[in-house]
């Protein structure tokens, strides 16, 4: 059993009841009430043993919940605050589990039965990290639920950041996801994806072969635009792509369109990325309640995905502790937060809009303000 599953059993006969679930599993929860990590020269690390392979669920995918009707039903609409997000036709079941559902939101399932009879079945969610479950996708996750400038919360459904979707490597090995993945992340409202791995060698750093499996300038995903821009050293030195890469996130939002980014395990060159949109959205100046600096929480975050299963054999995805990063002197973490310009917020403001103008390569402030303003609700 690598998952766990909720099950609540209750007939609304269209009454208003509430029950409520927490969206995140046992360790994340456990990690989120604990860590102390910081970027920072201070260790702050989570250990190993949130990543436990001994574990019946694996630590990087989110609850589900399962809703028992008591009569067998044909179809259900599930609405999140509302909106309809999901149908479901069924052959008789008496139940339906749902998965990577969104914090903090008020659920209603309208289960219409054999007998063509409306039941409402009522939940609300909470938590705050907001894990993505896929068959073979991994290490993937809703960049919302932090708190952002003047105590503003970054909304959830329009950033995702995780591990490959697909691709190929040098020796022509292919690892992608299932079609069923493809269209839950359609179901999700991801328009646009963003794989920052270059062709085997094709960037600066070198260091990898087999395991890198690149998209070679295409999508797993249906009709989402795509781009691929980052250079492999962009996360371990200053480079220009990294602008361009945020610049071309901002675009696809201003389009209305949700953006998945990604790198191989969604680990550095997708923390780099992560790392700057939540600096310039503020989150580096609050801490949890255990603590705990919330960028370096979201960075540490990867290494609850220990082992998946790609292609038939396993990636592991190394420990990387967000002190470790800092202390990395080559790395953007590193020099980003050694800017002097008054704040971190700045700094990677300052970044996006002057590092690079004298290579004609810069966000405007326009642009910017409208992320800014949008991504916090």
């Amino acid at each position: 059993m690598n998952r766990i599953i909720i099950t609540i059993a209750m007939l609304l006969s269209g009454l208003t009841a509430s029950a409520q679930f927490n969206v995140e599993n046992p360790a994340v929860q456990e990690y989120m009430q604990g860590s102390k990590a910081s970027f920072s020269v201070v260790e702050g690390n989570f250990g190993q043993q949130y990543f436990d392979t001994q574990r019946d669920f694996r630590a990087d995918q989110p609850n589900d919940t399962t809703i028992v009707f008591k009569e067998s039903a044909k179809k259900v609409e599930v609405y999140q605050d509302m909106k309809k997000v999901q149908s479901v036709t069924l052959k008789g079941q008496n139940e339906i589990t749902l998965t990577n559902l969104v914090p903090g939101c008020k659920y209603r399932c309208m289960v219409t039965t054999k007998d063509n009879k409306t039941v409402a079945y009522r939940f609300t969610t909470c938590g705050q990290v907001r894990m993505i479950k896929l068959d073979r996708g991994f290490n993937i996750r809703d960049l919302g639920g932090w708190k952002g400038l003047n105590g503003k919360t970054v909304r959830y459904e329009w950033l995702y950041r995780g591990g490959s979707l697909g691709g190929s490597d040098m020796d022509g090995k292919t690892s992608d996801i299932t079609d069923a993945d493809r269209k839950e992340l359609y179901r999700l409202g991801i328009r646009a994806q963003l794989d920052l791995r270059a062709a085997t060698n094709g960037g600066k750093y070198s260091g990898e072969s087999s395991l890198h499996s690149y998209s070679q300038g295409k999508t797993t995903l249906t009709d989402a635009d795509f781009k691929n821009i980052m250079t492999d050293y962009g996360a371990y030195d200053e480079d220009a792509s990294v602008v361009e890469d945020i610049a071309w996130i901002i675009a696809k939002l201003r389009q209305g369109k949700p953006v998945y980014f990604n790198c191989r395990q969604g680990a550095d060159r997708t923390g780099t990325i992560a790392f700057i949109i939540e600096g310039l959205l503020g989150c580096y100046d609050y801490q949890t309640a255990s603590g705990g600096n919330q960028m370096a929480l979201d960075y540490e975050l990867t290494g609850f995905s220990g082992a998946n299963e790609v292609d038939n054999w396993k990636v592991s995805t190394s420990y990387r502790g967000a002190s470790e990063a800092y202390n990395n002197t080559h790395k953007l973490f590193r020099k980003i937060l050694d800017l002097d310009k008054g704040s971190i917020q700045k700094s990677c403001y300052y970044y996006l809009n002057q590092r690079f103008a004298d290579k004609g390569i810069t966000i405007p402030s326009e642009d910017l303000d409208w992320f800014i303003g949008f991504m916090l609700k």
